[in-house]
């Protein structure tokens, strides 16, 4: 263990002497006489424990504390005092922030305790600024912004970047502001709440923030909790990472992919129907040709009942594929169609398309299928429901289309894989067309999406 640097101003000499022929071989022991020779040391010597005796003439160990606060904040001071002055105490506390007081004479034992105890409080103190000036550090030239918020989402401090990131001119008060503020849609901010007050931390995770000039930006946030020495939360720490380049990248890929697929889609369905299934059908004609001409031959009925369902099936692959009444009577007819073929005795569905929907690009109408059949096939299977209202309408310069169902629902934080899968086709075609998707769902009573996508 290093030999402690421990400073003693006592005015009595005695005591000095007292001290020192208990501890120099314990600790490297620098005595004084007065405050002034204290302040000497102080320059000198690299104090970590300082022991002042209360009662001294002109200035008393709770005054030569509180002079020295500023200049040497660092070493661990104990009073050192004769008397039981409980205001001395106090003022030792509060003015001085003083460790620990020791009444004279002392027991050697619990004196050296006392430093020794002292001492692993200033190591503990300069870890502590060691951290804080490397924090400060990186707070202060983090390129990303960093935000500091109290208990109730107020700011209290932010670095260089952030005002960079967030202030639109430089007499914009940041303080003014609230973390709630910075969201683009309110519902995520109650997300954002629960999931700190569930985990303790956010890890990048994605949302709209409004900063600067009122710029939408696509951000990741982290956020993560600075606690007091009893464990609780008294500031949050959020950091900010402009994610808009990276999702207009990730969104043309995705768009990319889709229409890539959807290409291929086509061909497929365009060589099934108009190849594979033309001969079906030409096979299918000259087998009923044939068995027309030989009566009644079983094998022959037998062929053209396979060669039947083989062409309906087909015909079912090609719609499913490639709707081509999309194509050729638009989004409304083509989502009818769609009803029709998925309609049972078990479940009802209700259309409502606004007959003054702008003209659609391909891409989109197709999107905008692929959703409303993903959500009804995704319903069909483990929704369980009853009824299915798909509304279709224009909201300013958006399609705004709703999808509900009566069904079980589910968990939106614990999708299934099998639900999941279809919902995340879903959020892909709306994110393709840089789109929003609100999504809600309660158990046993049902599913609901509305979905904005800008055309």
């Amino acid at each position: 263990m290093e030999r402690i640097n421990v400073l003693y101003l006592d005015d009595e000499a005695s005591n000095l002497k007292a001290f020192k022929a208990a501890y120099r071989r314990i600790f490297n022991v620098h005595t004084v006489l007065s405050a002034e020779e204290g302040y000497k040391a102080l320059k000198q010597f690299p104090i970590e424990v300082i022991i002042a005796d209360q009662r001294m003439p002109g200035k008393t160990g709770v005054d030569f504390f509180q002079s020295i606060l500023e200049t040497y904040p660092h070493p661990i001071r104990i009073l050192l005092t004769a008397y039981t002055d409980i205001n001395a105490v106090i003022d030792a506390i509060n003015k001085g922030q003083v460790y620990r007081y020791v009444t004279k004479p002392w027991n050697d034992f619990d004196l050296k305790l006392t430093i020794e105890n002292a001492y692993q409080l200033y190591l503990l103190k300069e870890q502590h600024n060691k951290l804080n000036a490397k924090y400060h550090k990186v707070f202060t030239q983090a390129t990303d912004p960093i935000i500091l918020f109290d208990l109730k989402g107020r700011i209290i401090d932010y670095n260089k970047s952030a005002v960079d990131f967030i202030k639109s001119n430089p007499e914009d008060s940041l303080n003014l502001k609230t973390f709630s503020s910075f969201f683009k849609n309110k519902s995520d901010i109650a997300k954002v709440v629960n999931k700190i007050n569930e985990d303790g931390y956010i890890k990048d995770s994605e949302y709209k923030l409004v900063l600067k000039n009122n710029e939408v930006r696509n951000c990741l946030i982290s956020v993560n909790s600075i606690n007091d020495s009893y464990g609780n939360p008294v500031i949050f720490q959020v950091i900010i990472k402009d994610y808009t380049e990276h999702h207009r990248v990730n969104q043309l890929l995705l768009k990319t992919i889709i229409k890539t697929q959807e290409k291929e889609r086509e061909r497929i369905s365009r060589d099934l129907h108009d190849g594979v299934g033309q001969s079906l059908a030409a096979i299918k004609l000259h087998i009923e040709n044939i068995r027309y001409e030989s009566a009644h031959n079983k094998e022959l009925e037998t062929i053209s009942s396979i060669l039947k369902d083989t062409i309906k099936d087909l015909r079912t692959i090609c719609y499913e594929t490639l709707p081509l009444v999309l194509y050729d009577h638009g989004l409304k007819k083509a989502v009818q169609d769609l009803i029709s073929k998925n309609i049972s005795h078990q479940l009802d569905m209700n259309l409502n398309c606004d007959d003054n929907l702008p003209e659609l690009n391909k891409h989109l109408k197709i999107a905008i299928f692929r959703i409303i059949q993903e959500f009804i096939s995704n319903t069909i299977k483990h929704g369980k429901a009853s009824l299915i209202n798909i509304n279709i309408s224009v909201a300013e310069e958006n399609i705004l289309i709703e999808l509900k169902d009566n069904g079980v629902g589910f968990e939106i934080a614990d999708l299934s894989v099998n639900h999941g899968h279809g919902i995340q086709n879903i959020k892909s075609r709306v994110e393709s067309f840089a789109g929003t998707l609100v999504m809600e769902s309660t158990l046993k009573k049902g599913t609901s999406f509305s979905i904005l996508i800008p055309y």
